[in-house]
């Protein structure tokens, strides 16, 4: 079984949407994890705010945050081995929103947000 770092995951499994300009960089850190992922947007390069002893994929999503773009847990794939997200437009979700109706797009969509924990760490 292959093993991932955080920036290998996010590399491989967040894509860059057309225009929302993100990079990732990693770098050496001197706390217990070993290194930093830094995300930049906007011309700013931020590092993720993990804790000191590890890094997780729940704060990695939250890093992408933005209120142009919502990412969001395709709720069938949870019991799975494999996650599935889907990276859209704030505006195309809510159009999604407006055909399927808000609750029903949740129940299969499930927003990423501040308070989501989709892995058990956030």
């Amino acid at each position: 079984m292959e093993t991932l770092t955080e920036f290998q995951w996010m590399e491989r499994y967040i894509r860059d949407p057309e225009g929302a300009r993100f990079h990732w960089e990693i770098r050496d850190s001197r706390l217990p994890r070993g290194s930093d992922i830094l995300l930049g947007r906007d011309g700013v390069l931020e590092a993720i705010p993990y804790a000191p002893e590890r890094m997780d994929r729940d704060t990695t999503l939250k890093a992408v945050l933005d209120p142009d773009w919502q990412l969001r847990c395709f709720a069938c794939s949870l019991a799975d081995d494999t996650v599935g997200f889907c990276l859209l437009s704030t505006a195309e979700w809510r159009t999604l929103e407006e055909f399927f109706g808000s609750q029903a797009m949740a129940r299969q969509f499930q927003p990423i947000g501040p308070g989501s924990c989709i892995f058990g760490f956030g």
